[in-house]
C-alpha cells in the first residue's frame, strides 16, 4: 500500500530524557509540540536547502549558520509574536 503524499511517519531519535523533558514543556507553553516544532525545522531546512540550489551564495550563507543559530533565531521570532 502506498503511503497518502501528506500521511505523517514516525521517525524517531535519540534525545537526552532531561532536554526532552524541558522541551516538551517549553513547547507546550508555546502551544505546540515536540513533533510539531521537529516537523515545522525539518521543512525549513528543506526549503533552505532547494533556496540555496537556486542561489549558490546563499548556500555558503547557510552552511556557516549551525542549526543552533537557527534555533535560537527561530525562538527570537516566537517571542516576538506574543
Amino acid at each position: 500500500m502506498t503511503p497518502e503524499p501528506n500521511e505523517l511517519a514516525v521517525c524517531s531519535f535519540k534525545l537526552e530524557e532531561q532536554l526532552k523533558r524541558r522541551f516538551s514543556a517549553a513547547m507546550r507553553a508555546e502551544g505546540s509540540s515536540l513533533s510539531e516544532r521537529i516537523r515545522q525545522w525539518v521543512e525549513e531546512f528543506l526549503g533552505e536547502e532547494q533556496l540555496s540550489a537556486d542561489h549558490p551564495q546563499l548556500r555558503l550563507e547557510l552552511k556557516e549558520k549551525s542549526l543552533a543559530d537557527r534555533a535560537v533565531e527561530q525562538q527570537l521570532r516566537l517571542r516576538g509574536r506574543n
